[in-house]
């Protein structure tokens, strides 16, 4: 038997190859992609308007019966039809068709027809032009599609339904019985009829609401079927040791959030499986403390670490503060970056190779061909949301199965972690260390840059210290960049003030010297790019100022807050916009009203989207097709509740009835990971 949903849609009745090559511009290869075409929205046409209560440019619904008889011009390109309907009341609307030829010939005084469109009036008269127009007894309900040129929406209409019949056969469900009592949902077949050709609202939303679960049912399914899979691979056990030497270099008494969290890291990494666990963390959550307990246990096992962060000024930073902990304690820690001079970065993989290296902290340098490890037991990726897949499994492969900890400082919903991670165990740091002060932020205009940078400079003199971010390095008159803004600052408002320059573009050295000069208060405001977005650690700095905010993102400007509040003064934020848009307005209010980076991060896909939020996809996001990650957050905590029932029996995948389940949702996980 021909398998119909994945041939190609010139099987299909009315379908030649013309008709295929217009779908193929909408993605429409094969008939399951046809019948997967789902609805943008529908024509509601159910809601009738009285016509004595339509107002002059309203859209509206009439259900009315033909008054007069239908009369025809003809001009050299267009024949127009004209003709009157009226209710039982004598309310009358005058309708003006053009070149529908079918539909006139088809019209008689006498037919109640339904009429949707604008409506015009002047004076008492009211006009309808091109309306759409139905016959009483059709459906009130008309699915709505994106388009291209050459295809209208019931040219698209005629061919769904000839593929909804001719796969109706071979459709075949994903959910059990039980899972679909569970959550109210229509049988896949049916739910294919309602979506497409619904009797009425309800059936559009029921149908919508169906395959939204089941696109993040399979999802959630699939990476949890991946955790299972990585749980069968044989890794090193690390066994406990004393951290004594190690927790008298702490400078700060662990939150119980931390204890918890390396409690569980320690677990994980004791069992003959490969541990796999996100730690999320607030800024300033001490997520750094975390890296280096385990690190200590894995050098004190006689094995290596690496530590792979997106950017050198972070790799600095991590190098200088992990050292401070952990060189005390006898463990061997080393920087490599690609910037470092070749003679000393062979030295450096002489050693790492040899096993003289405990630690190696470095940028994507790590996973290069010619870095090889003496024995990895552990690798760590900080920030990890700037790794793509490929790079988080390059670093895998340069040990046996090595443990993987995740650290990311950017929050998301538990729900949507379950399924963007739902192959890692996740340990969120729910907690800051106490005594600290949160950033008071304020919203100002340009009009204030006078009394802001007065106040800048005031706290510089009283020997605080402040970063200025711009958005790009360079050039533009309407957005503020780091140098030229540097510049302007320097020989302005912050005349005999120490400040400096900083960006991505500068050579490695630089960046170091001027981060050097900062860290010891030599430079008291550091003008700035996002370079310093994540991983600077200076408690002196108590303000930063964000020109041009409403150019980031609500989940990076709270990463710049939290470059201040580190200390035990009193800091502040402010963003410096002057965009009135409602959109703009809306964020950068949201941003000032709290500190809060788990409310920060939801209200951010609510206003960006999971695209804008997560950025590429190299994250392994999959292509949804009716699914949104922002929107449908109340499915996806149902959807999450029912998995976790479901992987309750550890054989469920091999009963007959979830193969079908189980083979979706590996290739939706494929799909996913091939982005």
């Amino acid at each position: 038997m021909i398998d119909v949903i994945n041939s190609p849609v010139t099987v299909l009745r009315g379908i030649g190859q013309k008709r295929a090559e217009l779908l193929a511009k909408l993605n429409i290869h094969t008939c399951g992609d046809l019948i997967s075409y789902f609805p943008r929205g529908y024509l509601n046409m159910s809601e009738v308007n009285p016509i004595d209560q339509i107002q002059n440019g309203q859209i509206a619904t009439v259900v009315a019966k033909i008054s007069s008889d239908v009369s025809k011009r003809t001009g050299k390109r267009v024949t127009r039809y004209m003709f009157s309907v009226s209710d039982p009341k004598g309310n009358t609307i005058f309708v003006v068709l053009y070149n529908q030829t079918y539909t006139a010939n088809r019209l008689h005084p006498g037919m109640t027809v339904l009429l949707h469109g604008p409506v015009s009036v002047i004076g008492c008269v009211r006009r309808m032009e091109s309306p759409k127009i139905k016959i009483e007894g059709v459906p009130e309900i008309e699915a709505v599609y994106p388009l291209t040129e050459g295809v209208t929406g019931a040219s698209l209409s005629r061919n769904i339904a000839t593929a909804l019949e001719a796969c109706k056969s071979q459709l075949k469900e994903m959910l059990l019985p039980e899972i679909r009592k569970q959550a109210d949902l229509p049988e896949r077949t049916e739910a294919f009829r309602m979506i497409h050709f619904p009797k009425n609202m309800e059936e559009a939303e029921r149908a919508k609401r169906r395959f939204i679960f089941e696109e993040l049912f399979l999802f959630t399914v699939g990476v949890r079927i991946l955790k299972l899979r990585l749980r069968k691979q044989n890794a090193f056990p690390l066994q406990p040791m004393d951290l004594t030497p190690f927790l008298k270099q702490i400078p700060f008494p662990f939150t119980n959030a931390q204890k918890r969290v390396i409690r569980e890291c320690f677990d994980d990494i004791r069992r003959p499986w490969p541990m796999s666990r996100l730690v999320q963390g607030d800024v300033g959550s001490g997520k750094t403390a975390i890296a280096a307990a385990v690190a200590y246990l894995t050098a004190k096992n006689g094995k290596q670490t690496a530590l792979m962060v997106p950017t050198e000024i972070l790799a600095l930073q991590h190098y200088e503060s992990l050292s401070a902990l952990l060189s005390p304690c006898g463990v061997k820690v080393e920087l490599l970056t690609g910037s470092m001079r070749a003679t000393q970065k062979r030295d450096i993989l002489l050693r790492l190779e040899a096993g003289e290296t405990d630690l190696v902290i470095g940028t994507h340098t790590l996973i290069q061909k010619n870095v090889k490890f003496h024995n990895l037991a552990v690798a760590i990726a900080d920030e990890q949301h700037r790794f793509g897949v490929q790079q988080r499994a390059a670093i895998q492969e340069k040990g046996e199965n090595p443990h993987m900890l995740f650290l990311s400082a950017t929050p998301i919903p538990r729900s949507l972690g379950l399924v963007l991670y739902g192959d890692l165990d996740i340990s969120v740091l729910d907690e800051l260390p106490p005594g600290r002060i949160p950033v008071a932020t304020r919203k100002v205009g340009t009009d204030m840059e006078d009394r802001l940078y007065g106040y800048v400079r005031d706290r510089a003199l009283a020997g605080e210290q402040a970063y200025v971010v711009c958005p790009t390095v360079e050039g533009s008159d309407e957005i503020k960049s780091a140098v030229d803004f540097c510049e302007k600052l320097q020989s302005t408002h912050l005349r005999g003030v120490s400040v400096a320059c900083l960006h991505g573009r500068m050579k490695s050295e630089e960046k170091e010297r001027i981060l050097t000069e900062f860290l010891q208060n030599r430079i008291s405001v550091l003008v700035s790019t996002t370079v310093i977005e994540v991983g600077v650690n200076v408690p002196n700095a108590t303000t930063m100022v964000i020109e041009n905010a409403e150019r980031f993102g609500l989940s990076q400007l709270h990463q710049l807050r939290g470059r201040v509040g580190r200390g035990k003064r009193a800091s502040y934020c402010f963003v410096v916009s002057d965009d009135s848009g409602e959109e703009a307005t809306e964020r950068l209010n949201a941003f000032c009203k709290t500190n809060d980076g788990f409310e920060i991060s939801r209200r951010d896909l609510e206003l960006r989207g999971p695209g804008d939020f997560l950025g590429n996809r190299q994250h392994g996001l999959p292509p949804f097709r009716i699914a949104d990650l922002a929107r449908d957050m109340k499915i996806l905590e149902q959807v999450s509740q029912i998995a976790d029932k479901l992987f309750e029996d550890p054989s469920w995948f091999i009963l007959p009835e979830n193969r079908t389940l189980f083979v979706a949702s590996s290739e939706m996980l494929r799909s996913a990971t091939l982005q």
